[in-house]
């Protein structure tokens, strides 16, 4: 039963994602340069994870707007 508890524990630990790798880098360079539709493109081009989609909300609120239109 304190196996059920402990990946109970683990799972609600928040799934931390690194930036700084993956298509970050390019999204970032396309979005600051102006292209927010192929940044967009981009990341659905991936199949980013729920996570991921979640680092990108959060550092470009923006995207919502983007996506919409």
């Amino acid at each position: 039963m304190a196996d059920k508890v402990e990946k109970a524990d683990k799972s609600d630990e928040p799934a931390v994602v690194d930036t700084q790798t993956g298509i970050f880098p390019r999204f970032r360079q396309l979005w600051n340069g102006g292209e927010h539709r192929n940044a967009v493109n981009l990341a659905k081009a991936e199949n980013l994870s729920e996570v991921e989609w979640a680092a990108l909300l959060d550092e470009f609120p923006g995207i919502v707007d983007v996506i919409n239109q």
